[in-house]
């Protein structure tokens, strides 16, 4: 029982020692500073233009989003979930 306890002991140790390196590696190289990904310009977050197609408005504050649907879409029985292009 006490080379038991000592074998379990002994394995503590070099599990939480492992732990820690494992931990430590995985920190440094997070923490690198990547040049590589910031130099090209192309790689830099830029916000798009919105096309917004004519007869669709965008709803501002309490008011609802609104969709021209013709009355054939209105009439059909199988109803489509996307709107019409």
């Amino acid at each position: 029982m006490l080379i038991f306890k000592r074998y379990n002991f002994f394995l503590k140790i070099t599990i939480t020692i492992f732990q820690i390196s494992i931990f430590s590696l995985i920190t440094s190289c997070t923490l690198k500073k990547n040049d590589i990904l910031f130099k090209n310009e192309n790689n830099k977050i830029q916000l798009k233009k919105l096309i917004i197609p004519k007869g669709i408005n965008i709803p501002s504050k309490n008011q609802e989003y609104y969709i021209p649907y013709t009355q054939e879409d209105l009439n059909k029985k199988n109803y489509d979930i996307f709107p019409p292009v």
